[in-house]
């Protein structure tokens, strides 16, 4: 009784499976361009393979990914500015100290960085590629400082 069940089971689903295709029918697969490659190994056998070919790009695509990847090469372009905001906890000799370690700028150009956000409130640090400007952001930032990053044609 329990095998008779499974037979149904098994004939029913074999039956609304699409894995069966008509003789007239011919699977979408078979519809797209094939490269056969032979492979030789070192016995006797040899395998057949078919390698589909990539698909054309249409023109309207191209265009669109084209325009894309000039703007965010644009972004990349024109780099991130790494900004320093005053604080009354770190001394100024301190915000100096990092900017030399970490920016790499000399004593003047920290001093002269340092003492702009000390009297207007902000200074731009510098300019850099976005991963530079994320790994200066997150170092200074660790040693307590205020900073932020913004795009360099955002700068108010």
């Amino acid at each position: 009784m329990f095998s008779t069940i499974k037979l149904i089971i098994i004939a029913a689903i074999s039956l609304s499976a699409s894995a069966f295709v008509s003789q007239g029918a011919r699977p979408a697969w078979r519809s797209i361009p094939m490269h056969h490659v032979e492979v030789q190994t070192s016995t006797t056998t040899t395998l057949h393979m078919a390698v589909a070919a990539p698909a054309p790009v249409k023109k309207d695509q191209k265009q669109a990914v084209d325009e894309n990847d000039t703007d965010e090469q644009d972004a990349k372009d024109r780099g991130w500015l790494v900004r320093l905001y005053n604080d009354p906890m770190n001394k100024r000799e301190f915000v100096a100290r990092c900017l030399t370690e970490i920016c790499s700028l000399d004593d003047g150009e920290a001093y002269n960085v340092m003492m702009k956000a000390h009297q207007v409130g902000i200074a731009v640090i510098g300019n850099y590629h976005q991963e530079m400007a994320e790994l200066y952001k997150m170092r200074l930032s660790g040693e307590g400082l205020l900073i932020d990053m913004v795009p360099a044609d955002d700068e108010e």
